[in-house]
């Protein structure tokens, strides 16, 4: 599986989602997250993550890393550095989001992957 995040921050903090509690590994935080479609590009998943789910645009977006990870049936993580159009949007498909300092994630569950790409990249 090959999927896609954006790492959004604002004022030192980052954004993090909360997973659907209908979703597989419900109401665990993670970066806005987005799998690739087939033929899909991880840029064009990224805005229709960011457009569908948190419904803002891409202002920019500039790539940072990636890790893989081996939960589920596996697969590997891109990450994207994002600036957004506006700060302010509606969540649909997460049950919440928060703004949190990066050495917080440690006391949230978060998933690995996740906190592998902030705390070692």
């Amino acid at each position: 599986m090959l999927a896609v995040c954006g790492i959004v921050r604002r004022k030192g903090r980052i954004l993090v989602c909360k997973r659907a509690a209908s979703a597989s590994y419900p109401s665990v935080w993670e970066l806005p997250t987005e799998v690739l479609e087939d033929g899909e590009t991880a840029e064009d998943a990224l805005e229709r993550a960011f457009f569908e789910r948190l419904t803002v645009n891409l202002r920019s977006l500039a790539p940072w890393g990636a890790v893989d990870f081996s939960y589920g049936e596996g697969g590997r993580l891109l990450a994207y550095g994002i600036e957004l159009c506006k700060n302010f949007f509606h969540i649909y498909g997460y049950d919440d989001f928060r703004w949190v300092k990066p050495e917080h994630l440690k006391r949230m569950r978060v998933l690995e992957p996740h906190v592998r790409l902030l705390t070692e990249l």
